[in-house]
């Protein structure tokens, strides 16, 4: 990790303290509104909370600090997952995925990407090491593995993917950002999901 945890910490704490005018309360403002008041012409920032509200947009910053990087936010971990599988495979592409990783990731690729023509492609997260990347188009990983616990080097992993061409998803469930910071990794979008109770 590049930088000392209580840095990204503080940093993370203060960051709505820059936009505070006085007044403003120091937590964040839960809005729970899907509708908003949009007279004439609807040019607002926030339009239907289905697609953004303001609650979203600070956990989003929030997130952003504590990773380093752009975030943007989903209803759930696979609806995150989902979205960056669909939206960068395309019928020939090979995808590589973990042997020993979250169950319903290799079953998305298996119902929606195979029929589509998308070659996917396993591997145990502890071979990704070994594992010849030419001809991947995208390398998903889980470091560390749910539920085996093994480890994936994301730098090295990352800088092989750069080399092969290949882009790197992280799913970084498991392990806080306080410890893996996926998105500093070249080319390596990352996925975090806050595990909830009962769910």
């Amino acid at each position: 990790m590049d930088q000392d945890n209580g840095q990204i910490v503080a940093r993370m704490l203060h960051h709505r303290g820059s936009t505070l005018e006085p007044g403003d309360p120091l937590a964040p403002p839960i809005v729970p509104a899907s509708l908003y008041h949009l007279p004439g012409e609807p040019k607002a920032a926030y339009q239907y909370g289905r697609w953004t509200n303001p609650t979203w947009t600070m956990l989003e910053e929030t997130i952003g600090v504590l990773e380093a990087a752009e975030c943007v936010i989903f209803p759930s971990g696979m609806a995150a997952i989902a979205a960056v599988l669909c939206s960068r495979l395309r019928p020939g592409d090979r995808v590589l995925l973990p042997a020993d990783g979250y169950y319903t990731t290799r079953s998305l690729a298996e119902r929606y990407l195979a029929p589509m023509g998308v070659s996917i492609e396993l591997c145990a997260t502890a071979a990704y090491e070994g594992r010849d990347l030419a001809g991947i188009r995208l390398v998903h990983v889980e470091t560390p593995s749910n539920p085996s616990l093994d480890i994936c080097d994301l730098r090295a992993l990352a800088s092989r993917a750069k080399a092969a061409g290949a882009l790197v998803v992280a799913d970084n469930t498991t392990m806080t950002a306080l410890r893996t910071i996926p998105a500093t990794s070249s080319r390596v979008l990352s996925r975090r999901q806050r595990a909830r109770r009962g769910s």
